[in-house]
This record gives structure tokens, C-alpha cells and sequence, in this order.
């Protein structure tokens, strides 16, 4: 199944058969730093991608869902073909995993049609832009595949 198949797929699964996203603040989603935690929290590094990354671009929905599918506008894949595939689906997963999420109205408000910037890093950490709407997440933040 190819990765725009699988998002369509994604986005006729109603939110209710999700998984939640997990210490979502009460309320909802308020602010940039709050919705960049969500995705550190929604994604796991896998075992043997180190020099991996991925960067897209991508809308929310005023619901908190996607906007379409993500746009990637920039990858490097590291490893054999095995490591690069799920890589590649660890970087897509908190999009299906954690979204839709409950925005505050404040927010939603301060969102608009924001183009939103999101980078996965499966390398060590350089100056990296995490400024509102941008958003670099390496993988010492995130959760490990276990052993």
C-alpha cells in the first residue's frame, strides 16, 4: 500500500478509533510549544536509522485533524532499504497516530491557515529553527523502539 493510499485510508477512520493522543493539556492544544510536544510525544525512533530524516509541510483543520496530506519537502534515508522504509512510516505515524487533536479556540484562532513545518531528525542536534509554526524534533527527545 503506498503512502497516499494509507493516509486516505487514515483520514475515513473516524477520530473515535484512534488512539488519543496521551497528556494532552485539559482544554486542548494552546499554543506552538504545546502542539510540538504532541508529535515528540506521537513518535518512535526506530532501531537502525541514525543519519535518517524527514521534513514536511502540512495544514491543520480547525477540528485539530489534517488538512489534506502531509507535503514531504525534504528526506534523507539512512541504512539499507529495510531501515529507510520504517523510517520513513515512523516520520508518517503521529499524523494518523495523534491527530485529530482538541485545539483551544485561542489557538485555533492564532492557527488560521498557518503552513506548519515539521522535521524528524534521527541525528545528533545542530541549530535547528523551533520558532512558532517551525518545528525540528530530534530523536534524543523522542521515544526509542524498544530492543
Amino acid at each position: 500500500m503506498t503512502r497516499t493510499a494509507l493516509l486516505v485510508l487514515l483520514t475515513l477512520i473516524p477520530a473515535t478509533a484512534r488512539a488519543a493522543p496521551e497528556s494532552v493539556p485539559p482544554g486542548g492544544i494552546d499554543n506552538w510549544a504545546d502542539l510540538r510536544a504532541l508529535f515528540v510525544r506521537c513518535w518512535t525512533v526506530p532501531k537502525g536509522t541514525e543519519g535518517s530524516l524527514i521534513a514536511f509541510q502540512f495544514l491543520l483543520a480547525p477540528d485539530g485533524g489534517m488538512r489534506g496530506p502531509p507535503r514531504v519537502v525534504g528526506k534523507r534515508l539512512a541504512g539499507d532499504a529495510d531501515a529507510q522504509k520504517r523510517f520513513s512510516e515512523a516520520a508518517y505515524a503521529p499524523f494518523s497516530r495523534c491527530l485529530p487533536v482538541t485545539l483551544t479556540p485561542g489557538f485555533k484562532a492564532l492557527l488560521g491557515e498557518t503552513l506548519i513545518h515539521l522535521s524528524y531528525v534521527n541525528g545528533p542536534r545542530i541549530k535547528a529553527r523551533n520558532l512558532g509554526a517551525a518545528m525540528t524534533i530530534f530523536a534524543d527527545e523522542a521515544q526509542r523502539e524498544p530492543e
